[in-house]
């Protein structure tokens, strides 16, 4: 954590007048600006406790918003309003998924040492807020703010100030360590992502490193933020009045880019036997099955892991050449066989395999779609691993996932439905056309 702020002061303020600033902010930014309005009622703000250690402002993943009595009372209005639109800004942006392991610690103008990540995050959308066309909405004094990064992704502003901060060492330390170097900026807001003083259920699981309750949540916002853009469009009558940074950014979240290749990786990694999972050269294999697939190392049978694999009528022979490819791979990369369940209406085979050719053999169906059967199968046995099942999203599914299950990836392309409808499990989507040329 970065070294904590002397709080300002300022008229002390009651329960009741804490309320009447947050409605009246909420209120201002709706009629003022929906798209922040309407994201800012998911919000849940509370005055900070003397041992939250917040000066000024801070923000969770789950919406919860301490902000320091003094220095709330001690904002004019429309730097309310700013300082609510700033706020929203981190968890609708995702910021705390994005963060990865991006960790270094800066020192800023004045001494103090901050969170590099966090500064990055302010200034990707600080000038936005400031260039809004409304006298009520202002961000506070001293706000980190550089029209240099306008329209720059957090992500490349956190390279840029790291290569900054590396040519001037500082000797300043926070509580992690010793900061990366001093960047020319200011910030009176200072750190101000705060998952640790996260209010609900999901949220304190998520501050722990709950990747469920970190999904739930990312969902909920990605739904806010299209619910927020609908509001601005119809207060804008369909004019085309939403800004392009804006429009830009509602789709990056919406539809991020992400290599499929680097989920199914990832996903594997965190349920699976082991974390590593990269691709090897081709198997001699390849032409049999006929579509790319890995080397392989052998090294016996596994429990973790379950692949289902639709073959109802609507499956192609491509995609289930693709799925013999993944499936491949990650006999390969996690040195395993693994257990497939076909089906289409009906559980055809349910065999244990070391590579994808073994299960080429056995591929039957051309039915009906229904996973039903493949789950109630390993339900009954109370089956503790985790699933992957391939398919194209017009198949029927259980409501909720088995109880004792790990956890399901559902691989779809572009353009299939979520069987579940976001109920339940992780979805990776495999590009089409030159997108998925390009990632083989």
């Amino acid at each position: 954590m970065a070294k904590k702020q002397t709080a300002r002061t300022g008229a002390k303020m009651t329960q009741a007048d804490f309320n009447e600033q947050v409605s009246r902010a909420r209120t201002r930014l709706i009629n003022d600006w929906p798209f922040i309005g309407y994201l800012c009622l998911s919000l849940r703000p509370r005055m900070a406790q003397e041992d939250d250690g917040v000066p000024t402002a801070a923000v969770s993943m789950d919406g919860t918003l301490t902000i320091n009595a003094d220095f709330l009372a001690s904002l004019p209005p429309e730097e309310v309003c700013g300082l609510f639109a700033h706020e929203v800004m981190h968890p609708a942006l995702l910021c705390f998924a994005r963060r990865q392991d991006r960790n270094a610690l800066v020192e800023i103008n004045g001494g103090q040492v901050v969170t590099l990540w966090n500064l990055a995050h302010d200034l990707s959308f600080n000038t936005m807020i400031a260039e809004q066309k409304s006298a009520n909405i202002k961000l506070p004094s001293g706000a980190a703010l550089d029209p240099k990064y306008k329209e720059h992704a957090a992500e490349e502003i956190y390279d840029l100030l790291l290569t900054e901060a590396n040519k001037k060492p500082s000797k300043a330390r926070g509580d992690q360590g010793q900061a990366s170097g001093k960047v020319g900026q200011d910030s009176s807001i200072g750190d101000d992502m705060r998952n640790d003083l996260a209010s609900t259920p999901e949220g304190q699981k998520a501050a722990k490193g709950d990747s469920s309750a970190k999904k739930k949540i990312e969902t909920e916002w990605k739904v806010g933020v299209v619910a927020a853009a609908q509001a601005q469009e119809q207060r804008d009558k369909g004019r085309g009045n939403m800004p392009a940074w804006l429009q830009r950014m509602i789709h990056e979240i919406v539809n991020p880019k992400l290599d499929w290749r680097e989920e199914l990786s990832r996903w594997v990694g965190e349920n699976g036997p082991r974390n590593d999972y990269s691709y090897r050269r081709p198997s001699r294999r390849s032409a049999g099955v006929g579509t790319y697939l890995p080397s392989m190392t052998k090294h016996g049978i596994t429990d973790d892991v379950t692949v289902l694999i639709d073959t109802s009528g609507s499956i192609s022979q491509d995609r289930l050449k693709e799925a013999l490819g993944e499936i491949q791979g990650i006999c390969d990369d996690l040195q395993i066989g693994v257990r497939a369940i076909i089906v289409d209406a009906d559980v055809h085979d349910d065999l244990t395999a070391q590579d994808a050719l073994e299960i080429a053999a056995k591929l039957s169906g051309g039915g009906g779609s229904d996973f039903n059967p493949a789950f109630k199968r390993l339900e009954e046995e109370y089956y503790n691993g985790c699933v992957i099942a391939f398919t194209d999203g017009d198949i029927n599914v259980p409501e909720s996932l088995p109880l004792h299950m790990k956890g399901c990836l559902w691989v779809l392309r572009d353009g299939d439905r979520d069987p579940t409808n976001g109920r339940w499990g992780e979805v990776v989507r495999v590009p089409q056309g030159e997108e998925a040329a390009a990632s083989r």
